[in-house]
């Protein structure tokens, strides 16, 4: 565009010929002020002189073409001179800005990366607020589990059995004889829920040795086969027998997997498809548990392996939570995806 306006100039200019009026030459010539300013506005310094050398070159013919007016030959010299001194100056001008302007943009940059170092920040201290808060949680649990171990298992053992000694008075088609059934089905149930407080606030320590998790999966399965088909759920299984045998605790890493399926088919009441996958990467075993559930809102996914959190009417808060804490002990990490309206993926994760 610069080549394209210096050259119309020119030929304007030097079609008019010696016999033109000079005011008319004058005004053309300053015409090339406009590319030399463009020029600089748009590639600085270079810009600004290499135009206004150029116009200079294609305007100095006009100092032999009219030599023969001493004062038009001066008004000529200015004129190359104002060439370069406007297209040096805007060029300093316009580079002065453009390097501002950059300053501006680094100076912006660097902002926006300590608001991103700061929000990372901002995010560990709340994580690290989190785990605090459970911590303490963890610490008044365990205390409370102790007294409860012996304020509650005792009596209610001395119970259970009292209505097993009673249970032997009556006949099976007796009407009290169902109102027994419901003590030992209740005792039973208030049992497990106090060893489920117990096994949280004192977790075991993993006892390592050579475990197939395929096999460990495939048990947990097995366990639950009767429930899945009740609720119409289909099970899915690609497990990678190439695992091995690795060091991990089989029947904690069972219990974990139990308290996953199991709430993947309280998920689905419906029916519905489960899919349990397992594989080893980078030496490390992933174990992926999925179902095809309604998923779990980001409300209640940031809460899951919380204590005491739940969704159930009967639930006690404490399975996913007892799954935290078993793989954590494994040195591995839990993780859950969900989309809405689409079932969620558990993903664990033990270095081998």
């Amino acid at each position: 565009m610069l080549a394209g306006l210096l050259a119309v100039i020119s030929l304007i200019h030097y079609s008019l010929g010696r016999g033109a009026e000079g005011m008319l030459h004058g005004v053309l010539g300053h015409l090339y002020i406009v590319p030399i300013i463009l020029g600089a506005y748009w590639y600085g310094m270079k810009g600004g002189v290499t135009v206004s050398i150029a116009a200079a070159v294609l305007f100095s013919p006009h100092l032999f073409l009219h030599w023969h007016d001493p004062y038009l030959d001066v008004y000529n010299y200015v004129e190359l001179f104002l060439f370069l001194l406007i297209g040096g100056v805007t060029g300093v001008l316009s580079q002065m800005e453009r390097n501002q302007r950059l300053r501006y943009e680094e100076a912006l940059q660097r902002l926006d990366e300590s608001h991103r170092k700061l929000k990372e920040q901002t995010d560990i201290l709340f994580q690290t607020e989190e785990q605090l808060r459970r911590a303490d949680r963890l610490s008044a649990l365990g205390e409370l589990s102790a007294g409860m171990a012996h304020e509650i298992r005792n009596p209610l053992g001395s119970i259970r059995g009292a209505v097993e000694i009673l249970k032997d008075d009556y006949s099976p088609d007796e009407a009290k004889y169902e109102f027994i059934q419901i003590l030992l089905k209740e005792s039973d149930r208030l049992n497990h829920i106090v060893q489920e407080f117990l096994g949280f606030a004192r977790p075991k320590q993993p006892e390592l040795h050579e475990t197939d998790v395929n096999e460990a999966l495939e048990s947990v399965l097995l366990l639950t086969t009767q429930e899945a088909r009740k609720a119409g759920v289909a099970t899915e299984k690609r497990l990678d027998g190439s695992i091995g045998k690795r060091n991990l605790d089989e029947g904690l890493l069972k219990q974990a997997f139990l308290n996953i399926v199991l709430n993947a088919i309280q998920a689905m009441p419906t029916g519905g498809t489960l899919t349990v996958e397992s594989g080893l990467r980078n030496n490390t075993l992933e174990v992926k548990i999925a179902d095809t559930g309604i998923g779990i809102p980001e409300e209640n996914r940031k809460k899951l392996f919380s204590p005491f959190f739940t969704t159930k009417k009967n639930g006690t808060g404490l399975g996913l939570a007892i799954t935290y804490r078993i793989i954590e002990n494994h040195r591995g990490k839990i993780d859950v995806v969900s989309e809405p309206g689409k079932g969620p993926t558990f993903t664990v994760n033990i270095p081998v």
